[in-house]
Formats: structure tokens, C-alpha cells, sequence
């Protein structure tokens, strides 16, 4: 097996590029009230910056200004007093500190009215993200997933929520560059037991896999073909989809997902995404994970000003 181990540690081959980024997110949600949200942070070493921070949403607030919480900060300096990727302390209060490596990470959090003390574990193996896909290559040198299980309590505005869900990371580094992204999803779901992720590219109904896994009965392996389909539209993105895909040990699997309205996210000011929790029938099991839609900035914005219709090619 590949020892992914230095998943965890800043990257090594750093080059003077500005855009060298150091990527780390973890999802968190509460499924039975559709509460969706993200911790994600990234380090750009060479410009001396740390953006980001966590977001939270539900359908009452679709958008950066009204949804439950907003701090995901950009040009934060790089704290001085950074030790790694997995130990560190936000100018906006978020820390993550790494307690077992590649397993387990603790999350603390506490401005404007939300108060988050939540440990992260790992139900699954890393997966290495290795598309072969130029445009996804621009974006990460290096990337893995991981699934997992997120615990602990969230105060907002003296509302206490206890949080106990699966959640999905990811880390990366590497020039991160998006001028060539294109349209997509990029989506998951976990159960107890088994988990699948994929990236799928693609501006109709239909979007072909450029990478992902499936992991059941102990053994997670690559995607080797992936699809799609849009079933039904929402306002902004896909409502419901019908993904089937096949793996390196010769698997296939086949999964609906029905897709929450999702948070308009435009943290990244090139490219536009529509970030949503979904609930996914696999095989009679149901999992719960989120769909990313992407796609440039500017066809979002004609998308939404109704100047071209949501899945025309274009």
C-alpha cells in the first residue's frame, strides 16, 4: 500500500510560483435539519496568506449574506507561529490541531455568534486523487479524500446543536491556478461501512468521471468510469442525480441523490459553486454527503441572469 503519510505535512518541492496553495477542509452537517456547512482553510505560503475559515448554511439562507454563518476570510496573514497544515490558529479563532496522524483532528472555533468544539475520525482509508485530466491537474499537485465521522457541539447564538455526522476531507497542495476550470460536480456520500466519491466534468445533463473511489466490504479502489445524469433541476444546479460508476476491482454501483438547494458560494472569485448537502439511496443504504457544482464565474452569472439555461451546453 502507498504511504500517504505526509498527507498531513506541508508539501515538499515548493516552488516560488505565488499560487503554491495548502488546502484542508472537512465537511460538517446535521442532515435532519438540513444544516450543511464547511471548515476549509488554505495557506498561500509564497504570498505570506491564510484564507478561509467555516461556513454554514441551511435552506432559510442560500447565499454569503444571509446564511447561517460566513467567516470564510480572505487575506488573513499567514500566522507566524504556523508548525503545519494540521497545527494552527486563524486570525479569524479557527484552529485544527492534529491528534493521531491521518486519523484524527480536533477543531475549535469561536466569533460572531458560533462556538464550534468538534473532533474529526476517520472511518476510512486515504484515497489518492489522480485524474489524468489537465484542467484538474492546474488545480493540485497533490490531493487526497478521506471519509470520516464528525463529533462534538456547535453553539450559534445560544441555540446548542450536538454534531455527530460523516463527513468527508480532503487535503492538497500544489499551484493552484483556475483559469482553465471548467463545468462540474464534485460529490460524495458515507455510510457506516462504505463511501464513494467522485469528480464528474461536463455542462448538460450528463457529466463523465475524471476520478473518485468506491469503498465497500474493506477495500477502497479508484474509479476507472463514471456518469452522471441530471434527473431533475433546481433553481440554480442539479435536484436530483443518477450516478453509476465502476471501479479498479471491477465493481459497479449505482446511486440516486437527492440534492438540497445548496449555499451560491462565490469565496472563489473565478469560478462560481452551487455547495449542497444530498441524501444518496446506494444500493437500499442510504448515505449522506454534499454536491459541489462548479462552474466559471461568468457562465454562472449569465445563468442566473436567465441569459443561457441552467445545463445547456453552451
Amino acid at each position: 500500500m502507498t504511504d500517504l503519510s505526509f498527507a498531513d505535512h506541508f508539501g515538499a518541492g515548493r516552488d516560488d510560483n505565488p499560487y503554491w496553495n495548502e488546502s484542508v477542509w472537512f465537511s460538517l452537517s446535521i442532515p435532519e435539519r438540513h444544516i450543511h456547512g464547511m471548515i476549509q482553510y488554505y495557506f498561500r505560503p509564497n504570498m505570506g496568506m491564510l484564507n478561509g475559515g467555516p461556513v454554514l448554511w441551511d435552506p432559510s439562507g442560500t447565499y454569503q449574506w444571509n446564511c447561517l454563518h460566513y467567516q470564510w476570510s480572505h487575506l488573513q496573514a499567514m500566522p507566524a507561529d504556523v508548525r503545519g497544515k494540521f497545527d494552527m490558529q486563524a486570525r479569524n479563532s479557527l484552529s485544527c490541531r492534529m491528534i493521531e496522524p491521518l486519523a484524527k483532528y480536533k477543531i475549535d472555533y469561536d466569533k460572531d455568534g458560533l462556538t464550534l468544539d468538534l473532533t474529526w475520525t476517520a472511518i476510512g482509508p486515504l484515497h489518492e486523487l489522480k485524474t489524468g485530466n489537465a484542467g484538474q491537474a492546474a488545480t493540485a499537485k497533490f490531493h487526497i479524500e478521506q471519509p470520516g465521522r464528525m463529533k462534538g457541539t456547535m453553539v450559534r447564538h445560544g441555540e446548542t446543536f450536538a454534531i455527530d455526522c460523516f463527513s468527508m476531507r480532503d487535503t492538497s497542495y500544489g499551484a493552484r491556478e483556475y483559469e482553465s476550470l471548467a463545468c462540474g460536480g464534485y460529490f460524495w456520500g458515507i455510510a457506516q461501512d462504505s463511501a464513494f466519491h467522485a469528480i464528474a466534468m461536463g455542462e448538460g445533463r450528463e457529466a463523465r468521471s475524471i476520478g473518485g473511489f468506491i469503498w465497500k466490504d474493506g477495500e477502497m479502489a479508484s474509479l476507472i468510469s463514471g456518469r452522471r445524469e441530471v434527473l431533475e433541476w433546481g433553481e440554480f444546479g442539479p435536484a436530483r442525480v443518477l450516478w453509476e460508476a465502476k471501479d479498479q476491482l471491477g465493481r459497479s454501483m449505482e446511486a440516486t441523490g437527492w440534492i438540497d438547494p445548496g449555499l451560491v458560494f462565490t469565496g472563489y472569485t473565478d469560478h462560481t459553486v452551487v455547495w449542497s448537502l444530498v441524501r444518496w439511496d446506494w444500493d437500499g443504504v442510504e448515505h449522506w454527503g454534499d454536491n459541489q457544482e462548479f462552474s466559471p464565474a461568468e457562465r454562472f452569472r449569465r445563468i442566473a441572469r436567465g441569459e443561457i439555461a441552467l445545463g445547456s451546453e453552451a
